[in-house]
């Protein structure tokens, strides 16, 4: 999945860590690293990003609720937090 625009790294970085099977990213030369809690990849992003947040990051994630997890904080970020609907 390609993300894009993600101001709010903290919340970012919280919501990967969150994740219960590793969040890939792939690297130029090809090799593919786990996301979750790698300060490396995250300082070398940052420093990529000249604007403080993340203009575009391609993860590849396994586990559906992972998956719903990415989702739920890009569209968080653009309309505030979902919330499931509790039917009576």
């Amino acid at each position: 999945m390609k993300l894009f625009n993600i101001q709010d790294t903290k919340r970012f970085y919280e919501t990967v860590d969150s994740c219960v099977e590793p969040v890939l990213v792939t690297s130029s030369d090809g090799r593919s690293e786990d996301f979750r809690n790698n300060t490396l990849l995250r300082e070398v992003l940052e420093t990529a990003s000249c604007d403080g947040g993340i203009s575009k990051i391609e993860l590849k994630v396994s586990h559906p609720t992972d998956m719903r997890r990415l989702i739920n904080f890009m569209a968080g970020s653009y309309f505030g937090p979902l919330t499931e609907k509790k039917t009576a």
